[in-house]
């Protein structure tokens, strides 16, 4: 994986720099990531919060309860509307990126479909990718760093 890497909102005005691997990146076919990019699934990407900077740009937030009662605060750019990372209440060693806003995320692995009891029909998943029904325990993604 190139690091650092960077990425940012699809107007520019929000820019950022991370410069550690990540921990692990997915897919997830929950409904509110479906209405969130409005697509059939978000990409995330969980890395160090220590290694997350941001370079320019102020973003708004919106908070929402997760199913497990968790406080997900979505950073977002006020002006175009692109998700860019998010905070989850219970996750303090970690954020998640969204993966659309890389700057090259073609090198990004897919580690895990997760949330998959919600994906539409048609999505076709990679057979050698760890699946979740729910939510998964990512603690082995996260041993050793």
């Amino acid at each position: 994986m190139p690091v650092p890497f960077s990425g940012g909102c699809s107007c520019g005005a929000i820019r950022y720099t991370c410069t550690e691997e990540p921990f692990v990146s997915y897919l997830c076919h929950c409904t509110e990531c479906q209405k969130r990019t409005g697509s059939a699934f978000g990409i995330s990407v969980l890395v160090p919060p220590k290694s997350f900077r941001l370079d320019k740009g102020t973003p708004k937030t919106r908070e929402r309860i997760a199913d497990s009662g968790n406080v997900i605060t979505f950073h977002f750019c006020g002006d175009c509307g692109t998700n860019v990372f998010a905070d989850n209440s219970a996750r303090a060693h970690a954020m998640g990126l969204f993966g659309g806003t890389l700057d090259d995320p073609d090198w990004l692995p897919i580690q895990a479909n997760i949330w998959t009891d919600s994906a539409l029909g048609w999505v076709q998943m990679d057979e050698t990718v760890e699946r979740f029904a729910k939510v998964p325990d990512f603690s082995k993604y996260f041993a050793g760093r």
